[in-house]
């Protein structure tokens, strides 16, 4: 009987410190609730970069895609606008090849061509691979011509890699040939 209790209230003393070392400290905050304490770990911190990544892809993908004025011309001006809102998403390199092979002109081009306004919608990211030198994500989204009651998927791969500390678009390959298909029927005209 003796070891009975014994037994017992050593299961009870022992239980009750497991459930007391498994809860996280709390900080309180200013109205006094509390909040729990997760500690950053390697785990958490790649979770925390890859958040960060996905948010620059995020304004990224739109600000290269989303026109809302067709209307506009194709100007050095334009370009340098449309330069200085991507360069702090975009490698430095980068950013110069899609200037210097007028990709970064190419969503204007097409919103000229087809007189409509495009949108990015259903924009989703994967994560592909992730180093300490670089973190690609797969995509797909699908781009809106609006006046046109048009869609087309998009599918890609985007390459970021620090540069000056912060993690930026250093490659973005993607399915442009729906593009070309849509430049080469009004060539054709």
């Amino acid at each position: 009987m003796k070891k009975s209790i014994y037994l017992l209230t050593s299961t009870i003393l022992l239980t009750t410190a497991i459930s007391c070392s498994n809860q996280e400290p709390a900080i309180s905050t200013k109205n006094s609730q509390q909040k729990t304490y997760n500690p950053i770990t390697q785990e958490n911190k790649k979770d925390t970069e890859i958040l960060n990544v996905t948010q620059i892809a995020t304004e990224f993908k739109q600000t290269e895609f989303e026109v809302s004025d067709y209307n506009k011309s194709i100007t050095p001006n334009w370009i340098k606008q449309r330069k200085s809102k991507l360069e702090p998403l975009m490698t430095t390199n980068f950013l110069k090849k899609q200037v210097d092979n007028r990709k970064i002109a190419l969503p204007l081009e097409i919103a000229s061509l087809e007189k409509t306004t495009l949108s990015i919608e259903d924009l989703q990211f994967q994560e592909k691979s992730v180093t300490k030198k670089n973190i690609d994500l797969t995509y797909s989204a699908t781009l809106v011509l609006k006046d046109k009651n048009k869609k087309i998927t998009l599918e890609g791969q985007l390459i970021f890699l620090k540069e000056n500390g912060t993690w930026k678009v250093n490659n973005d390959i993607y399915n442009a040939d729906k593009f070309q298909e849509i430049l080469d029927k009004h060539k054709r005209k």
